[in-house]
């Protein structure tokens, strides 16, 4: 048998330490908000690969909040998309897509945040602010959504061959 007070003495002195790292720590979400996350990331993928079946998606699969979810690659030109998930209908704010925005601001990509519900008016005007007409924020919560889904990705495709 291990006496605790001696290994504690000899590694931590008697106190308590941190078993994970900061960065592997949960973020503060809840684990219903990151299942919801997960299923919604899936279901938006899923329609990604439904709306342009020869598409190439690409999947982020590191949590950082400066890069966006998926690039989805249509004949040749990358749109990023971002997907946010609310647990209630409330309203879409964005506080979290500064540090994304910033990036693609400067890299001149194109943004479509897809958001699985609530009033995206806030967020579309600080999308709009900062990248203008190369950023635009859809609800999309299932494939009765799909047209709008469509139309804001097709939109700034065609803005692209128009820009070069």
């Amino acid at each position: 048998m291990i006496d605790t007070k001696f290994t504690r003495w000899l590694f931590g002195h008697g106190r308590p330490r941190r078993r994970t790292p900061e960065r592997f720590r949960p973020r503060g979400t809840s684990s219903k908000v990151s299942r919801l996350a997960d299923r919604y990331d899936a279901e938006v993928d899923a329609a990604l690969q439904r709306l342009w079946p020869k598409a190439r998606i690409y999947h982020d699969r590191e949590f950082t909040r400066d890069r966006a979810d998926f690039l989805l690659v249509i004949r040749g030109r990358g749109v990023m998309v971002e997907t946010k998930v609310k647990s209630d209908p409330g309203v879409f704010r964005g506080s979290t897509l500064p540090p994304l925005l910033d990036r693609l601001q400067r890299d001149g990509r194109r943004l479509v945040v897809v958001l699985n519900q609530g009033d995206p008016t806030p967020a579309r005007e600080l999308v709009a602010e900062m990248l203008g007409d190369k950023g635009c924020v859809v609800v999309w919560s299932g494939p009765h959504h799909d047209a709008d889904l469509h139309g804001a990705v097709e939109a700034l495709l065609r803005q692209m061959v128009r820009h070069q």
